[in-house]
């Protein structure tokens, strides 16, 4: 079987993928094994570590928090389909999260209850209007929520992430994941979006192929 780096794109551009999934999915280990395993991967630099680079977070509401990574995430994507768009390296640009995790997250809050009805559909039209001018192509990896808990937990235990562990512990439980694992379930389906669950070995080989299908 021919590897990926023989094949050749239908347009001579760099195209984007974004990866999308649950907090403690995976998606940095699934990342650096495309990169690993192929030249054809290239990450995007770009980068903000919202706990770290943004401490006035901690006192923003649900609802501000919600806007402002959804905001991030639209101009994440704009600005990587724009790198993509003037540059001919036949490469895939991998993007850390994309629209749809801000789609879960908010409707996760809502029916949790943080998030008024009011402030859910004035999210949701923004998504929808970034979907339809994003249009992204999009891997989501959806691994069991047991295992995703006991991922984060494990990570809690080994330390260096102890500020972004407090603020961020609801969104750690079983019930939160549970909730996040159904909503990223009903994605599966939509149109560019490749849904996964399996084991790393197995997602890296269904992701290439799906990026076979899409660009030659």
């Amino acid at each position: 079987m021919r590897t990926i780096e023989k094949y050749l794109w239908k347009d001579d551009v760099m195209n984007v993928v974004f990866i999308s999934g649950p907090h403690g999915c995976g998606k940095t280990a699934f990342m650096e094994a495309l990169l690993e395993k192929s030249e054809v991967y290239i990450k995007d630099s770009f980068f903000l570590d919202f706990v770290n680079d943004l401490p006035v977070i901690s006192h923003m509401s649900i609802f501000e928090k919600c806007l402002l990574r959804l905001y991030h995430r639209f101009y994440t994507a704009q600005q990587a389909n724009l790198k993509c768009k003037k540059n001919n390296d036949n490469k895939i640009l991998l993007v850390d999260r994309s629209i749809y995790d801000s789609i879960v997250y908010n409707t996760v809050e809502h029916n949790m209850g943080t998030l008024t009805e009011f402030q859910y559909n004035f999210l949701s039209n923004i998504e929808q209007k970034a979907l339809e001018i994003v249009n992204p192509y999009t891997v989501i990896l959806n691994p069991d929520s047991k295992k995703v808990v006991n991922y984060l937990e494990q990570r809690a235990k080994r330390g260096g992430r102890e500020k972004r562990n407090r603020l961020c512990r609801r969104e750690d439980t079983l019930e939160y994941i549970s909730m996040m694992h159904d909503e990223y379930s009903k994605i599966a389906c939509n149109t560019n979006v490749l849904y996964l669950e399996g084991g790393l070995e197995e997602n890296v080989k269904e992701t290439n192929e799906w990026i076979r299908k899409m660009y030659i």
